[in-house]
């Protein structure tokens, strides 16, 4: 199965990130919707209080728990892919049985040029999705 097919099979997507990539995952979103697909990013108002109330390594693992069902998607984008944040969303993502895509930069690429190819990698996904 394509990526692309695994994301027209899924349920709902969740997208997520830190600094740059954070912002790069509301971008590849809203590029989801306008396909069709029924995807999410974290609203900054219960990012922060999650973060206030919990910590902000459990910011998307508390999201998840709470919203994600089996067959939803984690896309996980990190520049670096060791932020605990990131890997405690991946963790509960996978104990739920949601299909997880892990967008992480390579170690000989920069945090710049591992935000740049998230973006190509959304961009191609367009591509696919609107064919």
């Amino acid at each position: 199965m394509t990526l692309a097919e695994r994301i027209r099979a899924a349920g709902r997507i969740y997208l997520i990130g830190n600094g740059g990539s954070y912002a790069n995952a509301m971008h590849i979103a809203n590029d989801l919707i306008a396909c069709g697909i029924r995807a999410h990013t974290l609203d900054p108002a219960t990012l922060t209080a999650t973060a206030n109330d919990h910590g902000y390594a459990f910011v998307f693992s508390r999201w998840i728990n709470i919203m994600g069902e089996p067959g939803d998607m984690l896309i996980a984008l990190s520049g670096s892919g060791r932020s605990p944040n990131i890997l405690h969303a991946i963790h509960v993502a996978e104990r739920i049985g949601m299909d997880v895509i892990k967008v992480f930069g390579a170690p000989v690429y920069g945090m710049q040029e591992a935000e740049e190819q998230q973006i190509v990698w959304g961009h191609e996904l367009m591509r696919e999705l609107r064919k």
